[in-house]
């Protein structure tokens, strides 16, 4: 018989799910005292107290009537008692799965926010009456329901932050003076493109604390309020990263035993989980996720993860500087206020993690050198590392406690195979069992694979025997990294022809992930067809499928299709990763060209049939797309350049090229255009070479690498000399170059040079930029009255030829700002830089965003709107962050000036 006791509202009992009736008065009051302190001892004297409300009789009646309610209790609930006596009081046993409290803070813990709080059915004991008990113990649990909401909010606002709106509404109606829920309301607002709203939130909240606490708005209201005015939209404010859990881990009891002592014993030590034997698939991940899980509540500030690839065939192990970079940003660090050089990102990861309690979930690591960069100062955040090899360097140097991992043993692997598909058949078929076991050598990976298998129904002794006969000549059962390839061929044979062709062509992939449209593209098949062959290698643990419906390979899976695709004939090969790089080219050339200031197009072959090309509806979609397909584009940039496939490699680079740099990523951002200039020598297209030295030249000016710029510009020039529009655009450039060395006098000269040219091009939109730029320098050399006259007609040139929002554009009209300014007409300043401001919003240029920020507080402060002012430099400030680079410092220097 199984008794349950729910406290989190009126007080219940249950026995095989019926209720029991608990007696009311000091009944009541007793169970609930003991079941808020389950498994505690409650002394008599203080049970006493809580039953008669701090005023009992004399103590020796006091002591027989507690001994008759307790007698009374028990007999009320007979086979569901819990009330046991010990000397001088009480407790209630009871195991955690019985007392929906505990349930409530083990789910709270693991991170299942949702679970927990739906065990909530009203106000806590609502029917118990008792007053010292709603003063002293009601109190402390209403607090933990509420952190629990706070914490499951920030999880919801990753997702539909829309629905979240109302219940935040009441939230904050209810707990007027909770900053977490008034902060979580404002982001919900502003992620549901409610941004005034959001604004009259935040000044509501302000208003409200200054005039009953007489405080201002806490760090988290602030934060709140600076992504709104920034146009940020994070993921969510506390990075969640852990992959989700194995869903039927079985055994490890001992692994996770031991890291939890370890963690206890020296906190703030790295631990590393290695595999004894060096081999893949004996769940290694699987067992730092699960633990990671168990361990997460232990850090609020945040669980970050990240998979090195450190074993991946089809790639250069994860750089760790990289990583850095990532888990800043989520962290909640601007992009683009992120360090290029490698000592100040380093520095300022370190500083970041120093203020937080951060898990750092650092798995499949190649070497100590991948992983030693990413390793935090202080006690606060725990690493945990997984690897095939030792890494005996971390444990020597770094104080790492090791965790060897070995495979499974025979009992483990049993208890696997029960846990995925029932106790009835394991025991049915025990002869069968044994030998699935000895051919799946402990591996959880190739047992789940087997489970998967049979699951569909399949006799174990069926199953059994086809492994048996599985290319027995390949199998080695005392080595499971060969004979677990014998299990992936014969899962994959289980499986529709479609689908194993789909997986086999995977092994084309670059990884680290794709989507069906990819797979759809490599296996020439529609989109559909490709996602039910994926739905059938999901279920047979063949594939992964994650969040946002992207899907990946575990890496030992990857190494086999890679295996399979080899053997394929040439011809097929190449005619899927044509349709592959097809699909990514010229889905990125839709995006790019959604981002992209001028109308060029590049001389590319259109994609072939196969390939999947979807349409990108605006700039909003763009960034989206280059945000989720970074990581696959990377890699498919260097795959078509070492399979020949030249011509994509450059094009795609281009395509990405403004995508990597106004998210402020810069050492990508030179390696990529790097990666596509050398692409597009080999591949004789000049038209290429002098794209890929233009993306060369935006990036090392953001960079302020001066003399690069200058050295690829006129590369440029030599090569597109012949083109009238291309020799006004490229000047441009060389006299942005001159503004940055101070030298306005030679850039306006470099200007004036090519007049006549720009007066004569038919492109509307780069005379209109011409002029953008000329009445700048017109600006900048002191004369005014040209500045305003050029600087309107660039206005109206920008007009006339629908000029997209473009950082040209927003300097033009910068330009009149200052000219308003100079001429003391503050209203007129504050309107143009306004609207630069939104323009550059709307095109996430973040560079040129904190600096005309700074050029609005400027102008701020002269009219005495000291609190906008300090607005517009703290968004400044949170974009630039703790960068170094040259655009940084000036804006930093600016920002200096405007506070001194």
């Amino acid at each position: 018989m199984k008794a349950e006791y729910r406290v989190l509202g009126p007080l219940e009992v249950l026995l095989d799910g019926a209720p029991v009736t608990v007696p009311a008065g000091r009944c009541r009051v007793l169970l609930a005292t003991l079941l808020l302190r389950a498994n505690e001892f409650v002394s008599v004297d203080e049970l006493v107290d809580r039953l008669w409300d701090g005023a009992p009789p004399a103590p020796d009646r006091a002591h027989k009537t507690l001994h008759m309610v307790v007698t009374r209790l028990r007999q009320a609930l007979g086979a569901a008692g819990c009330v046991t006596t010990r000397s001088g009081g009480y407790a209630a046993v009871v195991a955690p799965e019985q007392l929906d409290l505990t349930r409530f803070r083990v789910l709270v813990e693991q991170g299942e926010l949702h679970a927990a709080l739906a065990l909530w059915r009203g106000p806590v004991l609502a029917d118990v009456v008792s007053e010292p008990l709603h003063r002293d113990d009601v109190p402390p649990l209403l607090e933990e329901q509420v952190v629990a909401l706070e914490r499951r909010i920030d999880q919801d606002l990753a997702r539909d932050t829309g629905a979240l709106v109302p219940e935040l509404r009441a939230l904050v109606a209810r707990y007027p003076l909770r900053e977490v829920f008034w902060a979580q309301l404002v982001l919900a607002l502003h992620r549901s493109d409610q941004q005034a709203e959001a604004l009259a939130v935040y000044e509501e909240v302000r208003a409200r604390l200054a005039a009953e606490l007489g405080t201002g708005p806490g760090q988290r209201l602030r934060d709140a309020h600076r992504q709104v005015l920034s146009g940020e939209v994070p993921p969510d404010d506390v990075p969640r990263q852990l992959p989700a859990g194995v869903p039927h881990f079985v055994g490890r009891e001992r692994e996770l035993d031991r890291l939890t002592e370890l963690v206890r014993a020296r906190p703030g030590e790295p631990v590393l989980i290695s595999a004894i034997n060096g081999i893949g698939g004996v769940g290694k991940t699987a067992l730092a996720v699960r633990w990671a899980h168990e361990q997460a509540g232990r850090f609020p500030d945040g669980q970050l993860y990240v998979n090195l690839r450190g074993f991946d065939s089809r790639a250069e192990p994860v750089d760790p500087l990289s990583v850095a970079r990532d888990f800043l940003v989520a962290l909640g660090f601007a992009a683009a206020g992120v360090p290029a050089a490698e000592d100040a990102l380093l520095a300022a990861y370190r500083s970041a993690l120093a203020e937080r309690r951060v898990l750092l979930l650092l798995d499949n690591a190649r070497d100590v050198e991948q992983v030693r960069p990413l390793l935090p100062g202080g006690a606060a955040t725990l690493v945990v590392v997984t690897s095939r090899n030792r890494l005996s360097g971390l444990v020597e140097r770094e104080g790492a406690r090791p965790v060897a991992l070995d495979v499974l043993d025979d009992r483990q692997s049993v208890d696997l195979l029960v846990e995925r598909i029932g106790p009835a058949r394991v025991a049915a078929e025990p002869e069968a069992v044994a030998r699935l076991v000895r051919r799946c050598a402990g591996l959880p990976l190739a047992l789940s694979i087997v489970a998967a298998r049979a699951a569909y129904g399949d006799a174990l002794g069926t199953l059994a025997g086809e492994l048996d006969g599985e290319r027995l000549d390949a199998l080695d059962i005392d080595d499971p990294t060969t004979g677990i390839r014998g299990v992936f061929s014969w899962s994959l044979r289980s499986v529709s022809a479609t689908a194993a062709r789909v997986f086999v062509l995977l092994g084309l992939h670059p990884g680290p992930d794709f989507t069906a449209d990819a797979a759809a593209s490599l296996a020439a098949v529609p989109v559909e067809t490709a996602r039910a062959a994926l739905g059938e290698l999901v279920a047979g643990t063949l594939v992964q499928h994650g969040a946002d419906d992207r899907y990946s390979l575990h890496d030992l899976l990857r190494d086999y299709a890679a295996e399979r695709a080899a053997e394929l004939p040439e011809t097929e090969r190449e005619h899927a990763l044509r349709g592959m790089f097809d699909h990514y080219l010229h889905t990125s050339l839709l995006a790019w060209a959604q981002v992209r200031s001028v109308v060029v197009e590049p001389p590319v072959a259109p994609p072939v049939a196969h390939a999947v090309v979807r349409p990108v509806a605006d700039l909003a979609a763009a960034g989206e797309w280059f945000a989720a397909e970074k990581p696959a584009l990377l890699r498919v940039v260097a795959h078509a350049a070492r399979s020949g496939a030249d011509d994509v490699a450059w094009a795609l680079a281009f395509s990405m090229h403004l995508a990597v740099l106004r998210a402020g990523d810069l050492a990508v951002a030179v390696a990529l255009n790097l990666q596509g200039l050398t692409a597009a020598e080999r591949a004789g297209s000049r038209w290429g070479r002098a794209r890929m030295h233009r993306c060369l030249i935006g990036t090392y000016i953001a960079m302020r690498a001066l003399d690069d710029a200058e050295l690829h510009l006129r590369a440029a020039l030599r090569l597109e000399e012949d083109d009238p529009a291309s020799r006004v655009n490229l000047t441009r450039g060389l006299a942005q170059i001159y503004q940055f060395q101070d030298r306005p006098a030679d850039g306006l000269a470099a200007l004036l040079g090519v007049r006549d040219l720009a007066d004569g091009l038919a492109d509307r939109v780069e005379r209109a930029n011409y002029l953008a730029s000329l009445g700048d320098f017109y600006l900048m050399s002191g004369d005014d009255e040209q500045a305003l006259v050029v600087g309107e007609q660039a206005r109206a040139a920008m007009r006339e030829a629908g000029v997209r929002p473009t950082p040209v554009l927003c300097r033009n009209i910068e330009g009149l700002a200052a000219l308003h300014l100079k001429a003391a007409r503050y209203a007129e300043a504050i309107a143009y830089y306004e609207e630069s401001v939104g323009l550059l919003r709307e095109m996430r240029a973040t560079y040129d965003l904190a600096h005309t920020l700074v050029l609005l507080g400027k102008v701020l402060k002269q009219t005495g709107d000291l609190r906008r002012c300090e607005e517009c430099l703290r968004e400044a400030e949170y974009i630039i962050g703790e960068r170094d680079d040259g655009s940084s410092r000036d804006v930093r220097r600016e920002l200096n000036v405007v506070r001194g």
